[in-house]
């Protein structure tokens, strides 16, 4: 155990010439693919960190110009939107007064067919009232009376008949 404690001399000379040997041999032959590759290995990494910042940064202005877009097809979208609904309000508006005004000439005409019936059912009730009246003057007379006198009185009647019923309304 002794000999491991105490150096030996001739062991530690030929380890120093071996490893001078070995770092000249080294530097010789391998050193110079050695630092090649590594230099070669250095490159390629800063290409690919500049190769992946220059990607990051295209995708940042892709993005941008996707959000941009994006705010852009959702303002037009918008719009048509709202021009849609400014289209349909203006549509049902455009209905509505063009079924008002059908409404309004359907009214009318009904009134003027109603003014007409009626009055057509007047002249009939008239000529009848009339024709009913020469009888029962004919016959409360005793003499015939001619259908003009006939219908004068039938028209004062009625005359009387339409005032008394309007003083009443």
């Amino acid at each position: 155990m002794d000999k491991l404690l105490n150096p030996d001399f001739g062991v530690m000379a030929l380890t120093v010439v071996n490893f001078l040997l070995l770092v000249w041999l080294l530097h010789k032959f391998a050193w110079k693919s050695i630092a090649g590759a590594l230099e070669k290995r250095e490159k390629q990494i800063a290409d690919d960190k500049s190769a992946a910042a220059r990607a990051r940064e295209e995708a940042q202005q892709i993005k941008t110009e996707l959000d941009a877009k994006l705010a852009h097809i959702a303002s037009e979208a918008a719009k048509k939107m709202q021009e849609a609904v400014a289209l349909g309000n203006a549509q049902k508006d455009q209905l509505l007064a063009e079924t008002k005004q059908q409404a309004e000439r359907m009214l009318a005409q009904a009134k003027e067919q109603i003014e007409a019936e009626k009055n057509k059912a007047l002249e009939e009730v008239r000529g009848q009232m009339a024709s009913a009246a020469v009888l029962a003057a004919a016959k409360i007379t005793g003499r015939e009376m001619d259908r003009q006198s006939a219908a004068q009185t039938v028209e004062s009647v009625l005359k009387e008949i339409e005032e008394a019923d309007r003083s009443r309304a």
